[in-house]
């Protein structure tokens, strides 16, 4: 190797102890590592400013520390689990081989940091020293918490969205069951029409509440579309009551009436608002344990509108309300939270066009508020194209509407709902068939003439839509009058596919006077079916109501 000058004339390559420190000492304050290291006899050799850094120390001091044991005894106080980690510490310094393993600081501010130490040995294998590298991990351990996080969020997600669908089915029935005892009662004056009553406010409570969770595990693109923020404070509330009641806390609600629609997207809406009540639940318990929050609703412009979100908890001191919508930036304790939730917030909100504000004062409660764009003309034109799914108040049918007893088919894999909607049809005047396996109903709307098909949309063996293909491919007129019933209008394909289909359709769990009236108006629309058989049969005689079990039922499937 050749002789190579540098600064003062030195040598490396025959180079002088001296040169050759000056130079590694150079090389390793340029690293971004912290580094460590250590003669055999545990004289502390070296320490670069990178680590001085990541400690929130001088490096002066940090040189300070002449050996092995004087830096350990020092330095282990400021990690968490401190006893262990000096044990640790003194354990591998002694070892022949690497190792690794991870720090938590926690003064004077609390840091991951990841060790890597090996000794140092010479070219015949004798050891020489011991070399600690230190790399902060704090924002790297974040992030991938933040992903595990998203991951396990991700998948609560379709197990909610799979556990709502699946209540959906046994609250149709709850919901309808509930209606008609209560309509019969009565008409006979029963006192027990309070306690139906109770009934049917429950099974509605639940309902909601299975809306609000297929919608906020609904995964779609963000849809900007007219949106009443009185409702997603409603929805809202539905999701956070029980924990609420459990925790003592009130809820003051102050929603103005009237209130124009917001252009956004519900769906972020609602996560907004569960952000920053979530927040304001957890700065009460951090306090008192038992409060107060105040959501109130109001229009503050010609073109804007705001939802206000309000605590008597401790407040927020001076120092931290300016980072507060930072990523990762939490006052609470570790565990606590992710400082994330404010930054969601203010992520969202600003995507929209809109502003988020907070005022606060240390011991005093904390108001944010979110401003939103108001929709305008969008909302009227939307109103006015509104889909026959929106909840409207339904009109009984009246008595003698139709000329003739129309024939209903209801093909629904789910015996009860089946049941239900025979039930309800049937004492409305209609003749009802009803079979349980869709691929029976195929069979049974080629051998007999039907005014109305009434289908399940997710069903085994042939589903909702392969079901309407197939009327659409014979040229049934059928095709023309189908209702669709699901508890999955969530679902983006679902939903496109109703959309483009132009099919009618009740969501699970539906109102008794919901289905009433859907049908009366798809009988109304829809062209009538001829009362001779396609088949050149003769039209069998009318029944009442018939159910039949399909193969797949009795077959256990």
């Amino acid at each position: 190797m050749h002789n190579q000058e540098i600064s003062g004339g030195e040598k490396i390559g025959g180079a002088e102890p001296v040169a050759l420190t000056f130079v590694l000492a150079t090389l390793v304050d340029s690293v971004t590592c912290g580094v460590l290291l250590f003669e055999p006899s545990g004289k502390l050799s070296f320490a670069n400013d990178r680590l001085a850094e990541m400690l929130r120390m001088e490096r002066a001091r940090l040189d300070g520390y002449a050996t092995f044991e004087s830096l350990v005894a020092h330095l282990a106080p400021r990690f968490a689990d401190s006893e262990a980690v000096a044990g640790r510490w003194r354990q591998r310094f002694g070892r022949d081989e690497a190792s690794w393993d991870e720090l938590e600081l926690q003064r004077p501010e609390r840091r991951l940091l990841e060790r890597f130490a090996r000794p140092v040995l010479d070219g015949g294998g004798h050891r020489q020293g011991w070399l600690e590298i230190y790399r902060d991990v704090t924002t790297q351990r974040l992030i991938e918490r933040k992903l595990l996080h998203t991951e396990r969020m991700a998948a609560i997600g379709q197990m909610v969205s799979g556990i709502a669908h699946e209540l959906n089915n046994p609250l149709t029935s709850i919901l309808g069951y509930a209606q008609l005892l209560l309509t019969r009662r009565s008409r006979n004056g029963s006192r027990r029409g309070g306690d139906v009553r109770r009934i049917l406010q429950q099974a509605e409570r639940v309902s909601r509440i299975a809306k609000n969770l297929l919608l906020l595990s609904r995964e779609t693109k963000p849809e900007r579309l007219p949106v009443d923020l009185n409702e997603v404070v409603e929805r809202c509330l539905a999701l956070r009551s029980y924990e609420l009641r459990l925790e003592n806390i009130e809820v003051v609600k102050e929603l103005a009436p009237r209130l124009p629609a917001a252009l956004a997207d519900s769906i972020q809406l609602q996560q907004v608002l569960l952000n920053l009540i979530v927040n304001a639940e957890q700065a009460i318990q951090m306090d008192k344990g038992e409060g107060h929050i105040w959501l109130r609703t109001r229009r503050i412009s010609s073109d804007r509108i705001a939802l206000e979100v309000t605590d008597d908890g401790p407040g927020i001191a001076p120092e931290p309300l300016s980072h507060i919508f930072d990523p990762f930036f939490t006052t609470k304790a570790p565990g606590a939270g992710t400082g994330l939730g404010l930054s969601i917030v203010y992520g969202i909100v600003h995507d929209h066009g809109g502003e988020v504000l907070v005022d606060s004062r240390e011991g005093a409660g904390a108001t944010f508020t979110v401003e939103l764009p108001i929709a305008r003309a969008i909302a009227r034109a939307m109103a006015s194209a509104a889909p026959a799914k929106s909840r409207r108040k339904a009109q009984p049918l009246s008595r003698g509407a139709s000329r003739h007893r129309e024939t209903i088919l209801v093909v629904e894999d789910e015996p009860t709902v089946a049941r239900l909607i025979a039930d309800v049809l049937g004492e409305t005047g209609h003749a009802v068939d009803t079979v349980l396996d869709s691929r029976e109903g195929l069979e049974q709307v080629r051998r007999k003439a039907y005014d109305l098909v009434i289908c399940d949309l997710r069903m085994p063996h042939v589903d909702g839509r392969a079901f309407y293909q197939e009327l659409v491919r014979q040229g049934s007129p059928l095709g023309q009058r189908l209702v669709f019933v699901t508890g999955d209008t969530m679902s983006p394909h679902t939903f496109k596919f109703l959309e483009s289909s132009g099919v009618p359709y009740l969501a699970k769990p539906f109102l008794v006077e919901e289905l009433k009236e859907t049908v009366h108006r798809a009988l109304a629309r829809a062209p009538r079916q001829p009362r001779s058989n396609r088949a050149d049969q003769p039209a069998p005689s009318r029944t009442s109501t018939r159910l039949t079990v399909a193969s797949s039922q009795r077959n256990g499937s």
